[in-house]
């Protein structure tokens, strides 16, 4: 049961963390640093890339929906595993020791994953002896990063398989911000894709800063 929320974020962010009762005898490492050769494939590219913006039909708040082209490169069908994470952050306009660092708390608003599996996103937090740590309740905590500990749950929703790359394949994913007090919408998304053994393939952070409406 999630207890309390500080916030921080990794992978070049800060992680989300917080503390939740967790069996830590089945944790797993899972290691979240892409290689560089990996973060961008030979094998596909990205093309065609839009963000685009509209209202939840219930009410409930504004949707990112995200839309790609992925393009072969190769002669061979590639089977391949995706997962988009949509983010509000807030950084320091320069690195000047006259600014005002902006709190942990203040720089993740949201973090929101396709699929919705929030919980694929979710790490412990451990020490530099890989043991988990504790809050000062005793409950271990756990961080939200963006990558996946189950890199191949990222398939196809309309087969459950693989999503089948063989020359064009277009790619959509939703992402729901709540209406809220002090309302925002996503400015950040990042793009992980990984090959059929559930490696990394590509890695790619984006910045929204215009969105089309619909």
């Amino acid at each position: 049961m999630i207890r309390y929320i500080a916030l921080m974020l990794a992978l070049l962010l800060p992680a989300l963390v917080f503390s939740e009762e967790i069996d830590s005898t089945k944790q797993m490492s899972v290691k979240t640093n892409i290689p560089v050769l990996s973060q961008y494939s030979n094998t596909f590219s990205i093309t065609n890339l839009y963000f685009n913006k509209r209202i939840d039909i219930n009410g409930k708040g504004e949707i990112l929906e995200v839309e790609f082209i992925l393009e072969n490169q190769t002669d061979d069908p590639l089977d391949i595993y995706i997962f988009t994470v949509a983010t509000y952050e807030k950084t320091e306009i320069s690195t000047s020791s006259f600014e005002t660092p902006i709190p942990p708390k203040e720089r993740i608003r949201t973090f929101v994953v396709y699929p919705d599996d929030i919980q694929n996103f979710t790490h412990p937090v451990i020490d530099k002896d890989g043991k988990p740590q504790k809050d000062e309740n005793g409950l271990d905590m756990v961080k939200l990063v963006k990558f996946p500990k189950n890199t191949r749950a990222g398939g196809d929703p309309a087969t459950g398989k693989p999503y089948r790359l063989s020359d064009k394949l277009v790619i959509r994913t939703i992402h729901l911000s709540p209406y809220r007090k002090n309302y925002f919408f996503f400015n950040n998304l990042a793009v992980l894709i990984f090959d059929s053994e559930g490696k990394p393939a590509y890695r790619k952070l984006f910045e929204i800063k215009g969105k089309r409406s619909r």
